[in-house]
């Protein structure tokens, strides 16, 4: 995420929070909306004693604070792996710092609460997508690096191993996607349409350690949207794309075969990583109301869950109402 844009909807009326507990539940309520699914998980203890009322709010549930929020880390990537929620994130701690260290928390769905975390060596300071193509192996997707690490050790080891593949020119980690023996890595662009590359599993597993992973290595190359933030495939082979700036969201079901977008529905604003669980339920992740943005920003730092079948759609562009 890099910008906020002064002209993109603003959220106007916001939700009662109160939290209960360390690792526990906040209610939500919705004044004359009546009730919403409760808050899982830590709350964070800066920031309003509200969370803004966001777009398609009523196809949520459940919502989780977003982990690490007191001390910094700022939420990006997502995966669903194994019944866990994984999601990569970077430590700042003044606006306008996007860089930092990473890192990558694992969430039970059912609790909302921090099961285990670990660190992402140098150079990586984005952690802007995650990416999970089977086989025991996590992706990690920086800007200019990927980063491979074995679940297994992950989690349990002080300082997991990590293999480094540096990104060709014309390849970059800004977000990532998982796929079925494939990893799916996005290029962001502000002003005109990013592209996406699929990579198989069995070229990565082929390339040695510090090798580069260069863009003729990939099977798959497809133009997304602008303002692209995350990416996944819906078991149907359908792509979905989460484009956003702190201000505004949007998730849109794309025409692979033609490039074309078949649907577009207003997400929660800073709507960054997504990723498909278990009964193809789509999952989200805002950074929006992380610790080093103003707190006049949209305040929605959770972990989400989607019912597609209940999204309302919404054709227009935001970027193009602004």
């Amino acid at each position: 995420m890099r910008a906020f844009s002064s002209g993109a909807p603003s959220a106007r009326t916001f939700l009662v929070v109160v939290a209960i507990g360390a690792c526990g539940i906040s209610p939500v309520w919705i004044g004359r909306d009546g009730a919403v699914p409760a808050i899982l998980g830590t709350r964070p203890s800066y920031g309003p004693s509200t969370i803004s009322s966001a777009p398609n709010l009523a196809a949520t549930g459940p919502l989780l604070w977003v982990p690490g929020l007191d001390d910094g880390w700022n939420p990006q990537g997502l995966a669903f792996v194994e019944g866990s929620l994984l999601i990569s994130a970077y430590r700042s701690e003044r606006f306008g710092v996007n860089r930092g260290p990473c890192r990558v928390f694992r969430v039970d769905p059912a609790t909302g609460c921090e099961t285990g975390h670990f660190d992402v060596p140098p150079p990586c300071g984005h952690a802007g997508g995650l990416a999970y193509a089977g086989a025991g192996k996590l992706y990690i997707a920086d800007i200019h690096t990927l980063f491979e690490v074995d679940l297994a050790r992950a989690f349990s080891e002080p300082a997991p191993p990590f293999r480094r593949f540096a990104l060709g020119p014309e390849l970059k980690g800004a977000l990532a996607g998982s796929g079925s023996g494939e990893i799916w890595l996005g290029i962001y662009e502000e002003d005109r349409p990013g592209k996406i590359f699929k990579i198989e599993r069995a070229v990565l597993e082929a390339l040695p350690d510090g090798a580069v992973l260069a863009k003729e290595l990939a099977s798959v190359g497809l133009t997304i949207p602008s303002y692209a933030q995350g990416a996944a495939f819906a078991p149907s082979g359908k792509l979905w794309v989460a484009r956003s700036e702190v201000g505004w969201g949007s998730l849109e079901r794309i025409d692979i075969a033609g490039g074309r977008v078949e649907q577009r529905y207003a997400a929660p604003g800073g709507i960054e990583g997504i990723a498909f669980g278990e009964a193809g339920r789509l999952w989200a992740v805002s950074e929006a109301g992380a610790r080093h943005f103003p707190w006049h920003y949209p305040f929605f730092p959770v972990v989400f869950q989607l019912d597609l079948n209940r999204l309302a759609a919404s054709r227009p562009d935001p970027k193009e109402s602004d």
